[in-house]
C-alpha cells in the first residue's frame, strides 16, 4: 500500500534570496552522495527526480533535495534555471542505505555556513525594512541571527546576560540556556533549509511559488 504523504514543493529560481547558497550547497552535497554511491557500487546514476531525503532534527518534516541538476549544470559552465525543494510533512524514516552517522555529521557541519552567508548578504535589507533592533526582526531572522553568532563565536549566542531570547518554531533559547546548552546541536541541515524559506518569504513579503 502506498503511503499518502503531505509534501509542499518550492520552485527556487534565480530571483530567490538564498538561490546562490542552495545552489552551492546542493553541488557540495550531491558531489558526496555520487562519491559514496561510486565507492559502493562501482558506478553511478542519477537521472532527473532522484533525491536525498533529510529528517529534520526539531521540526517534525523532512527535506528532499535533488540528487540531478546542480552538478551537472556546473559541469557546462551553467547554473539551474529552477531547483525544487520538497518539504514532507510528517517523517517517513525511510532508510538510507549509506547515510552513515558520518554522512549525517558532515551534512549537519555544510548547511550551517551557507545560513550565515545568506544572513549576512541579505542583512541590509533586512535592517533597511525592519529596523537596527533585532527584536523587531521576523522570528526566522532572529532565530538565523543566534546561529550565525553561535557558529562564529564557538556556539556562543549572547554576549550580555539581560539580551531577549530568541523563538522560532517551538524553539526558545536565551542567554539563561548558555554554556549548558548548545543552540547549533538543536537543529539540523534540515531545519536550515525550512529556516530559510521562512527567511526568504518574510523579507521579500511574497510566498515562495508551490509547485
Amino acid at each position: 500500500m502506498t503511503e499518502h504523504l503531505n509534501i509542499t514543493t518550492y520552485k527556487i529560481t534565480k530571483t530567490t534570496g538564498f538561490y546562490p547558497e542552495l545552489n552551492t550547497l546542493l553541488i557540495s552535497l550531491q558531489s558526496v552522495v555520487v562519491a559514496a554511491e561510486l565507492y559502493k557500487a562501482g558506478e553511478v546514476q542519477t537521472t532527473p527526480g532522484d533525491y536525498v531525503t533529510i529528517e529534520a532534527k526539531h521540526l517534525p518534516k523532512e527535506v528532499r533535495l535533488p540528487l540531478y541538476g546542480p552538478v551537472q549544470a556546473a559541469m557546462m559552465n551553467a547554473q539551474p534555471d529552477e531547483i525544487h525543494l520538497s518539504e514532507v510533512h510528517g517523517k517517513t524514516k525511510s532508510p538510507l542505505l549509506f547515510w552513515t552517522s558520518g554522512f549525517q555529521n558532515f551534512a549537519d557541519a555544510l548547511f550551517l555556513p551557507f545560513l550565515v552567508s545568506f544572513h549576512q548578504r541579505k542583512r541590509d535589507a533586512l535592517i533597511k525594512g525592519f529596523g537596527q533592533d533585532r527584536t523587531s526582526w521576523p522570528a526566522a531572522w532572529q532565530m538565523s541571527w543566534a546561529l550565525r553568532n553561535a557558529a562564529s563565536h564557538g556556539g556562543q549566542v549572547f554576549e550580555k546576560p539581560t539580551q531577549k531570547p530568541v523563538r522560532w518554531q517551538g524553539i526558545t533559547f536565551g542567554p539563561a540556556d548558555e554554556p549548558a546548552k548548545c543552540l547549533t546541536a538543536m537543529v539540523n541541515g534540515a531545519d536550515i533549509l525550512l529556516l530559510m524559506i521562512e527567511m526568504e518569504e518574510s523579507l521579500s513579503g511574497n510566498p515562495i511559488t508551490r509547485i
